[in-house]
């Protein structure tokens, strides 16, 4: 590779200070590994909090993006010039050459997607965490049949039983709506605020309540009788809090005494189990309030799985699935870290952000 570009990128150093670099550094793929020209990066709240909660630092930020390759291995499925898009690796110990805000980044060749037409490029590159997240939600910790086999003559008892999804306007919700759709899930009951009540009803919920209503609770299960159901046996907190107040107590005091309660965040309430985005390697992390790291082991089974949703999702994009909102960021890098800052502290409420590359 000929190149004196300089490679632009968001960083967090080992006393967790946040940054911008700007260097000469390209980054070296391994055996297996491409190197790709980043044209978006997709940011999550997991970019920083994997640093300040995860203990997954010093690293360069980011894991989701859409690039075009610029080196791949001999005998690779992928070729210079291929449109890709995927995730990188996560941990501690992390390289920076996996950091996806940065102008070139290394992805694992099993970890990238050739890039179909029907994905546009910033939409694909805010697909994989939260599709996968979701898809391990529903798939391994639910065990819901995958998209289609429900529809085709197969009958499963799991699809007759109430799913509910905590903040279902929130990008991992928005995923996992439309794959219990697909899935042929009913009912399908949805919290958010009221004027995403529609665009929530279109995508697949059969019942939409007001997360904000004194009342949301005695609603819920007031639809749930109808079925005959005390509390609903799926329960997904896709907004997740920590602190376990909020979001995931309101999906706890929804549930059945028997149910599979799932948050996006580790919760104190031990109930609650966690899905990831990543289970095809172990994972080590630093847990708030654990001694010691902890490494989560591979669920290789469970990551082909939700492989076969996420390859659905991408042959069926702009038709039976898709991210709803998507805009971009352009400009400076250190208004770009800002843009993150602002998304780990408060969130985003609705759609996702691509940020731009080269960052100025």
């Amino acid at each position: 590779m000929a190149t004196k570009s300089l490679n632009v990128g968001l960083y967090v150093d080992e006393n967790l200070n946040f940054g911008v670099c700007r260097d000469e550094n390209i980054p070296k793929p391994g055996d297996g590994e491409l190197l790709i020209e980043t044209l978006y990066s997709g940011a999550n709240p997991a970019d920083i909090k994997h640093s300040t909660l995860l203990g997954i630092y010093p690293t360069r930020l980011g894991y989701d993006f859409f690039g075009i390759v610029i080196e791949a291995p001999s005998g690779s499925a992928f070729h210079v010039g291929d449109s890709v898009a995927g995730y990188t690796p996560t941990g501690i110990g992390r390289p920076a050459k996996y950091g996806t805000h940065q102008s070139y980044l290394v992805c694992p060749e099993k970890m990238a997607f050739l890039v179909p037409g029907n994905l546009p490029p910033e939409h694909a590159a805010c697909l994989k965490v939260v599709a996968m997240t979701a898809a391990d939600a529903l798939y391994n910790l639910f065990k819901l049949p995958l998209p289609g086999k429900s529809t085709q003559g197969i009958s499963d008892s799991n699809t007759s039983k109430p799913l509910l999804i905590w903040g279902a306007s929130t990008s991992v919700g928005i995923c996992a709506i439309q794959f219990a759709k697909a899935s042929g899930v009913f009912p399908i009951l949805v919290s958010a605020s009221p004027e995403r009540h529609a665009l929530l009803s279109e995508l697949g919920a059969t019942h939409c309540f007001d997360y904000k209503s004194p009342s949301v609770i005695e609603d819920i299960k007031s639809v749930l009788n109808r079925w005959d159901f005390e509390g609903v046996p799926y329960a997904f907190d896709a907004v997740g809090n920590p602190s376990g107040v909020g979001s995931a107590q309101m999906v706890a005091s929804c549930a059945s005494q028997d149910a599979i309660l799932v948050s996006v965040v580790v919760q104190k309430d031990r109930r609650f189990r966690m899905p990831l985005a990543v289970t095809d390697e172990d994972v080590t992390l630093r847990i708030p309030g654990v001694p010691h790291p902890i490494t989560i082991p591979a669920r290789k089974e469970d990551h082909q799985r939700a492989l076969t949703a996420l390859q659905w999702a991408i042959e069926n994009y702009g038709s039976r699935f898709r991210l709803v909102s998507v805009d971009v960021f352009k400009g400076r890098a250190e208004d770009a870290l800002e843009e993150l800052k602002i998304l780990a502290e408060k969130g985003r409420g609705f759609g996702k952000l691509a940020i731009m590359h080269p960052l100025q």
